[in-house]
């Protein structure tokens, strides 16, 4: 098997993974990245989420609707700017976002099990020149890979 197919089906078996983890709290793909996103950056524009998430404006919209319907967020429009649509976690989405954070916090566990101190280094640097590639060139860690560090003031 080539380099290309091994990710490629690395990324296929890890998302089905997860996915299924993700389903068993009731959300759909992606939602658990919106509640993490929300967790530093509640009442966040629409559009910037969207781009946050790499996925296209239309395809948020979408998302939100779902998670609006279940519960999870609220969309408001804002008052100095009526052109932004702002998204803010629900008190639902607040309580669901700690079960979420965990298993992100436990596939990262599982992954780095893997790994000597050395080996996990040279994969994360690997990874790291991977997605700089895949985006462009752009080689600033996408916003939401800093969401399963800890932080003083998140205690969930």
């Amino acid at each position: 098997m080539g380099l290309a197919q091994l990710v490629i089906q690395i990324c296929r078996i890890s998302g089905r993974h997860f996915r299924g983890q993700m389903e068993s709290v009731g959300l759909h793909r992606g939602q658990g990245f919106v509640l993490l996103h929300l967790l530093h950056n509640d009442g966040i524009p629409q559009r910037d989420l969207a781009q946050a998430m790499n996925i296209r404006p239309a395809s948020i919209s979408c998302m939100l609707q779902r998670m609006e319907k279940e519960g999870w967020v609220r969309r408001e429009r804002d008052r100095h700017d009526q052109r932004l649509v702002r998204v803010f976690a629900t008190e639902k989405g607040l309580a669901l976002r700690t079960r979420v954070r965990r298993m992100f916090r436990e596939m990262e566990a599982e992954i780095n099990a893997l790994y000597s101190d050395s080996e996990r280094r040279v994969f994360e640097q690997l990874m790291a020149r991977l997605y700089a590639h895949f985006s462009e060139g752009d080689p600033t860690p996408h916003p939401l890979l800093g969401l399963f560090e800890d932080r003083e003031e998140d205690t969930t």
